[in-house]
């Protein structure tokens, strides 16, 4: 039995890690379905309708509006596509120039065909920093509910010296 009650609070912050083992769990599975689309893919010509960039201090990012006929099938998709800045600029470098894209039948999964494997590479890369972050924030929230298990709250602790917390 630990020495001091440990708050709600504390205990609710494990919730930060599953999230984040869960976005590490389907970028995973994300990276598997873009590695075999790049892999085996159907290449089919798209259009690039729109392309979004908003280039900000804090944060830059941008995706393009694709229309293609996926293979098998008779009408026009429409999808829009999150990228990287690099591809998305040398798609605003050539504009109304066709793309290629690999897609398979039944996956939800676009790539670009002459960047598959970065594509793939990059979505494991953000798995594995989303895993990365989980085990930090796994062994930062254990060891701040032991210490409190151990210590009690520091905001509840009354001292008598310089600072003290008048009851």
């Amino acid at each position: 039995m630990p020495a001091h009650p440990v708050s709600p609070v504390a205990r609710l912050m494990w919730i930060g890690p599953v999230f984040l083992l869960a976005i590490a769990a389907w970028l995973v599975w994300a990276g598997f379905e873009q590695r075999e689309a790049a892999q085996r893919g159907t290449v089919v010509t798209a259009s690039v309708d729109t392309l979004v960039v908003r280039e900000r201090s804090e944060i830059t990012r941008g995706s393009a509006v694709f229309r293609y006929t996926p293979p098998g099938g008779t009408a026009e998709v429409t999808r829009d596509v999150e990228l990287p800045m690099s591809f998305l600029k040398e798609l605003q470098a050539h504009p109304g120039r066709p793309v290629e894209l690999r897609v398979l039948p039944g996956n939800d999964q676009v790539v670009l065909a002459n960047h598959g494997r970065a594509q793939w590479i990059l979505t494991f890369s953000f798995a594995a920093m989303a895993l990365i972050g989980a085990l930090g924030l796994t062994w930062m929230v254990g060891a701040w509910n032991r210490y409190l298990a151990r210590e009690g709250d520091p905001a509840l602790r009354l001292s008598t010296g310089r600072g003290a917390i008048e009851a």
